[in-house]
């Protein structure tokens, strides 16, 4: 008897179960590492707010008021009635330089761009967003969470939100649907 040599080899079924499989593993793979991506900036946008509500402080401590606002207007934004980060000065937030003195550093949002028709803090923006009132007795700090599972955000969050809509803070989750566009729904802001 003659013995043949039997090689087999995979078939093309069996090959294209295998690239499928890998292609599925690796699309969970992308979104779990998209998902982990968003939550870091939020943990990071979330912090820095914090830091910089506590510069805030120091200088309200120090002055017996907040600091003037930079407007956006003055250095690349649109906004001329709010400071935002997307401003290409080191520092954004504030005209009156002795505010670098409690945080001389100023961080930026870590996507740091408009995703629409401006730098409107609360509808188009990835960026931090300072406001503060008249007699500089109150201030808005806000920026946009990008995870829409994130328990602290909301339709709209206000603290001390003198500067849009006078007397006003809080969280809004009862805005009429359709009159708050979806990026408002993302809004956070420190305390």
């Amino acid at each position: 008897m003659q013995s043949r040599d039997t090689k087999r080899g995979f078939t093309l079924i069996e090959l294209l179960v295998v690239v499928a499989i890998i292609g599925i593993l690796s699309s969970v793979v992308l979104a779990s590492l998209n998902s982990a991506r968003v939550k870091a900036r939020d943990v990071k946008r979330k912090a820095e707010l914090r830091q910089i509500t506590t510069a805030l402080e120091l200088y309200y401590d120090s002055y017996g008021l907040y600091p003037p606002y930079r407007p956006a207007s003055s250095c690349g934004g649109s906004r001329p009635d709010w400071a935002t980060s997307i401003c290409t000065e080191s520092n954004w937030l504030s005209t009156d330089i002795n505010f670098l003195n409690f945080m001389p550093s100023l961080p930026k949002d870590p996507l740091n761009k408009i995703n629409g028709q401006d730098d409107s803090p609360w509808w188009y923006a990835n960026s931090y967003t300072y406001g503060v009132n008249a007699d500089r007795s109150q201030y808005d700090l806000l920026t946009n969470l990008e995870n829409i599972s994130d328990p602290e955000r909301c339709e709209l969050r206000l603290w001390r939100s003198w500067s849009v809509w006078a007397g006003e803070t809080g969280c809004w989750s009862t805005a009429t649907p359709g009159s708050v566009p979806d990026r408002a729904k993302q809004i956070w802001a420190t305390k």
